[in-house]
């Protein structure tokens, strides 16, 4: 957090000042030369810069490109085997396999059913994946932006503005900088796609290469996932050592970080963005601790077999330690989908908070989106209280009315909708076989898992389900498409619907949020709602899972 903290406040800056949408004549020389660099993209694309999209027009500009992009990059995977640059691979990936695919990466979840070192080429993975990952991640950011951006300064902006601004001058120069250190900390980054070798027992040997290092960058800054190598982060060509461990839980903080201090420079109030950052890290420190604390603990049937008191070691990393390992599984649970562990080797409290990381969404979260939650989630406590205390509900100077709280609960709704119908469904007609109690009850928490990660745009997964099926990866495409477009739709609109309202100056009678009781109160609404929403699932399979665990 020290480190991480200056970071983010100095690219929340940066932000407010590249995406406010101002005209001012003064331009700093850094500002110039990314203007200089984007004119021709956006005279290439047929773009006109100034021109303000309402927010309708944003949504649709944002969803048609992303599904274009989609298909192009279709025939790229359908094809892939008949492309060049296919170092050892020869694989032709089915019609379901690539419909979870392209649903995974440009809906900016990047959840893994395919094995990359076997079912990708790597064509596919350095020209294919990482375009999709830079644009979906690009999306994901000027969602949050135009959100904010619309509810504080009431302007909508334009979309293929916003999108090509988070890649010119966000991703693509963080990234840069942090394939730079992650080269020099020992990833590979080459396009040398294998090295052959020889061992002392004379037997040979094949090491798979790429230009790892670049690709690693995005997967963290952009809160991918995606990975090189079956492992993730576990690899130690994706993770050397117990520093770049530590860089990459940085990486995958630190735009979420940003965006919600970007908030605080917009409203011209820093106070508001503390209040909610202490929020979301005073969750993140608690997560950490407890996770740590049961790591260290170990698995007590296992000790109480060995008389020994031992760490639970299994699924862990030796050169990453179970500290590296528990703060980074606190990190991502519900940012990223990456991984430097197995996750269903932690103990089953974690998975409850991960669970519920992954159904809230507003504490952190994924690009841009979690921002929109965090907001809305504000939204829905001022508007409550307001009802409670008498007061008419204003959220950053502007009222909020009954369309506001339409949207605002269809964006609370989307999740646990989709969730939790398709984990009924996947129950009753792919049940597991088995005659033993905790393997249905793993199994449920498994699918809960699964689904829960699947429209949070997370990605991460309790690996053991066999999840490579066609029932699977269609049922994953679809819940991923339907969660990620239907909420962008609704912030986009519940941001426009904002836009249009006049500023309120703030009195006597006005609910402040930058306070440290509504900083308690968020809390309290966003952990009950969650709580009470998933509660009859969290029952029967975490929780069932702890009581089981002893």
């Amino acid at each position: 957090m020290v480190i991480l903290l200056p970071l983010s406040y100095l690219l929340g800056k940066f932000i407010s000042i590249n995406f406010s949408e101002s005209n001012e004549p003064q331009k700093s020389r850094l500002q110039n030369i990314f203007e200089c660099i984007e004119k021709p993209i956006y005279k290439i694309c047929g773009i006109n810069p100034k021109s303000e999209k309402s927010a309708k027009e944003y949504f649709f500009s944002l969803f048609w490109s992303n599904m274009v992009l989609s298909a192009i990059c279709f025939f790229g995977l359908y094809y892939q085997n008949r492309l060049p640059f296919n170092g050892l691979v020869n694989h032709q990936l089915d019609l379901p396999i690539i419909f979870h695919i392209l649903s995974s990466l440009i809906t900016n979840t990047c959840q893994t059913h395919h094995i990359p070192e076997l079912h990708l080429t790597p064509f596919s993975n350095i020209f294919i994946l990482s375009v999709l990952m830079f644009y979906s991640s690009a999306s994901g950011i000027a969602t949050g932006i135009m959100a904010m951006r619309a509810i504080i300064l009431g302007k909508i902006g334009n979309p293929y503005t916003d999108v090509i601004k988070a890649m010119t001058r966000i991703l693509f120069p963080i990234c840069f900088i942090v394939t730079i250190i992650f080269t020099a900390l020992g990833m590979p980054n080459t396009f040398n796609t294998h090295i052959s070798y020889e061992t002392i027992e004379n037997i040979k040997e094949t090491l798979i290469l790429g230009p790892v290092a670049g690709f690693e960058a995005i997967k963290l800054i952009g809160e991918n996932g995606q990975s090189c190598f079956n492992a993730n982060s576990a690899h130690p060509f994706e993770n050397p050592s117990y520093l770049t461990n530590f860089i990459q839980i940085i990486c995958i903080l630190i735009v979420p970080t940003a965006l919600i201090i970007t908030l605080g420079f917009w409203l011209k109030n820093h106070r508001q963005s503390w209040i909610i950052l202490s929020v979301l890290f005073s969750a993140l420190i608690f997560e950490f601790i407890t996770v740590g604390v049961l790591e260290l603990n170990g698995n007590h049937g296992l000790n109480s077999i060995i008389n020994s008191k031992q760490p639970n070691w299994v699924g862990k990393e030796t050169r990453l330690g179970i500290v590296g390992s528990s703060v980074f599984e606190a990190a991502i649970s519900n940012v990223s989908g990456s991984s430097n562990s197995a996750l269903e080797s932690f103990h089953p409290v974690t998975i409850a908070l991960s669970l519920f990381n992954l159904s809230n969404q507003s504490f952190f979260g994924v690009q841009g989106f979690g921002l929109v939650f965090t907001i809305n989630f504000i939204l829905y406590t001022v508007f409550l209280i307001g009802l409670i205390l008498g007061k008419t509900p204003e959220i950053f100077g502007k009222r909020i009315g009954k369309n506001e709280i339409l949207l605002s609960s269809a964006l609370l709704l989307i999740n646990p909708i989709l969730v939790l119908l398709s984990v009924v469904f996947t129950l009753n007609f792919h049940p597991i076989r088995s005659t033993s109690f905790y393997e249905h009850v793993h199994y449920f928490t498994q699918v809960f898992y699964e689904f829960a990660s699947g429209a949070a745009s997370n990605g991460s997964g309790l690996e053991s389900l066999n999840d490579n099926t066609p029932y699977w990866n269609i049922s994953l495409a679809i819940v991923m498409f339907l969660a990620r477009y239907l909420a962008m739709g609704s912030m986009i609109m519940l941001g426009g619907s904002l836009a249009k309202k006049p500023a309120i100056p703030t009195t006597q009678a006005t609910f402040k949020t930058d306070t440290v009781l509504f900083g308690f109160t968020f809390l309290f609404m966003s952990v009950i709602t969650t709580t009470l929403t998933y509660f009859p699932f969290i029952v029967l399979s975490t929780l069932t899972e702890i009581l089981m665990h002893g």
